[in-house]
C-alpha cells in the first residue's frame, strides 16, 4: 500500500468517496445506524480511506499487527507516527495482535486475516501486482475472495473504473487465484448498495 503516492490517493478520492457514502446510505435505510471501517492505519491507502470513512460518519476499528507502541515504530517518520496516533485516538475500537517485529511478515499476514474476520466488505485500493511478501494487499484480496467475499477492486490506475469481484458460489476457474477465477463487474454507487442490501438480507 505505502507504494501509491498521496497523489494517486488524491485522485482516486471522488472514486472512493460516493462508495463509501452509497454504502451508508443503503446501511440506513435498512434500520443500521452506522457502519464501521475496519483498517490497519498503515500509510498510504489505510490512512486515506479511514480519513475518507470518518468524514463520512463511519466508525473506526483499528486491526494492529503489534501493539500500538511497537507499531508506531514501523513508520519512518515523526510526521507519520504522528498521524497514526491522531488516527488511533479517533477508533472506537482498536485490536492490538500479539505479533513479535522478528516475525513481521507472519504478523502482517495474521492481522490481514484479523481484519477479514471482522469485515463483510473489502475495499482494495490496489495496483493489481501480485504479492511482494505475506500480509501484502494483493495476498488480502485473494484471502477475501477465497472467503467469497465482495471485494471493491479501486485500481491505483486512473483510466480504470472500480470494480466488484465476488465469487458467491461455485469455484474459481483452474490455475487462477481466487481474484483471478472469480466474476467481476463494473462498481458504482448503484452497485454498491446492491451489494451492500444482499449482505444485510444474508445476516
Amino acid at each position: 500500500m505505502n507504494r501509491i503516492s498521496q497523489r494517486q490517493l488524491d485522485r482516486l478520492t471522488p472514486q472512493v468517496q460516493p462508495l463509501l457514502a452509497q454504502a451508508a446510505e443503503r446501511a440506513r435505510a435498512l434500520g443500521v445506524v452506522s457502519l464501521m471501517l475496519v483498517c490497519g492505519l498503515a500509510e498510504g491507502a489505510d490512512r486515506h480511506v479511514a480519513r475518507l470513512a470518518l468524514e463520512a460518519g463511519y466508525g473506526l476499528h483499528a486491526v494492529l499487527p503489534f501493539d500500538r507502541e511497537a507499531y508506531a515504530r514501523d513508520f519512518p517518520s515523526a510526521e507519520s507516527r504522528r498521524e497514526f496516533e491522531a488516527l488511533l485516538r479517533r477508533a472506537d475500537h482498536v485490536t492490538e495482535l500479539p505479533g513479535r517485529h522478528g516475525f513481521s511478515a507472519q504478523a502482517y499476514h495474521r492481522a490481514g486475516q484479523a481484519l477479514l474476520d471482522r469485515s463483510d466488505l473489502l475495499i482494495a485500493l490496489w495496483d493489481g501486482h501480485p504479492a511482494q511478501g505475506r500480509g501484502g494487499t494483493a495476498e488480502v484480496v485473494d484471502a477475501a475472495c477465497r472467503r467469497r467475499m465482495p471485494v471493491v477492486h479501486v485500481s491505483t490506475d486512473l483510466r480504470a473504473a472500480p470494480v466488484l469481484v465476488w465469487q458467491r458460489q461455485g469455484q474459481p476457474a483452474r490455475g487462477l487465484s481466487a481474484y483471478e477465477g472469480a466474476p467481476s463487474r463494473r462498481c458504482g454507487p448503484a452497485q454498491m448498495a446492491a451489494t451492500v442490501s444482499y449482505l444485510m438480507r444474508a445476516t
